[in-house]
Order: structure tokens, then C-alpha cells, then sequence
């Protein structure tokens, strides 16, 4: 991962091999940065999705392992249980050009990720809503 800060944002690169949302907190974690929001684009070959059922509360998972091109990929970084946790939804498409996307679990960069990184400069933490079953943002 390189980052460069310009404007008060950073741009993030991450390279190939790497872990998106791991990559992501060791960025948070390397500039003590407490919560943010990102935008980006990029190229993945392994990518886990998640989808969430409202009326059981619970998510269900897909695993990707193909060449896709990250069309779009929009998040924030806030806090649970005192660690950072990424929430970030994502837009892909295949060699079919065929796009489909969800909740970004995981993914493994198979060019680059480049991303568009704004702190927002507070600490945002995420508490349990019983009735969504969902973390949500804490404001």
C-alpha cells in the first residue's frame, strides 16, 4: 500500500496480492486516523460478498474467484467494540460486462485499488440496533 495526502484527503494504492478492508484499518491504524468515508476503483480476482436478510437478521455470503474490475466501491470507517470496522459496499463487473456487487466482507486486489480516503476528523463508533439486528452508525 502507498499513500499520498493531498488537499487534506489521501489517495490510497493498494497492490496487487493485498487485502482490501485489511488494508483499509492498517491505514486507519498507521495514521491514527479514527473514522473516515472512502470512494474507489480498481481490479480483484478473490472477493467475499455478503447480503443481509432483514426478517432473519442474518447475512448470507458468495465467494468470488474470477478477474472483475471494481467498478465502485464506497465505504466509512468507524468503531466497534474499540476496534475499527470497515462498512463498505461494492460494484463489480465480469468479462461478461456484467456487473453485480453487495457488502464487501474481503477482497484480494488482482491490479491495483485506488482510493479516495476523507478523515473526518471525529470518532465515529457503531452500536447493535435490535430492531434492524444490524451495527449501525452511533449519531
Amino acid at each position: 500500500m502507498k499513500v499520498k495526502k493531498i488537499n487534506g484527503n489521501y489517495l490510497i494504492k493498494i497492490f496487487k496480492g493485498e487485502k482490501i478492508v485489511e488494508s483499509i484499518i492498517n491505514f486507519c491504524k498507521g495514521t491514527g486516523i479514527d473514522s473516515g468515508a472512502f470512494h474507489g476503483i480498481g481490479a480483484a480476482n478473490s472477493i467475499e460478498l455478503l447480503t443481509y436478510n432483514s426478517k432473519k437478521k442474518n447475512y448470507s455470503s458468495k465467494v468470488l474467484e474470477k478477474d472483475m474490475e471494481i467498478l465502485n466501491i464506497t465505504g466509512n470507517v468507524a468503531f466497534l467494540d474499540g476496534n475499527h470496522v470497515v462498512h463498505a459496499h461494492i460494484t463489480l463487473s465480469d468479462d461478461k460486462f456484467e456487473a453485480f456487487g453487495g457488502h464487501l466482507k474481503e477482497g484480494i486486489i488482482s491490479g491495483t485499488l485506488e482510493l479516495v480516503f476523507t478523515d473526518l476528523k471525529t470518532k465515529l463508533s457503531r452500536k447493535y440496533d435490535s430492531e434492524t439486528g444490524l451495527n449501525l452508525l452511533d449519531i
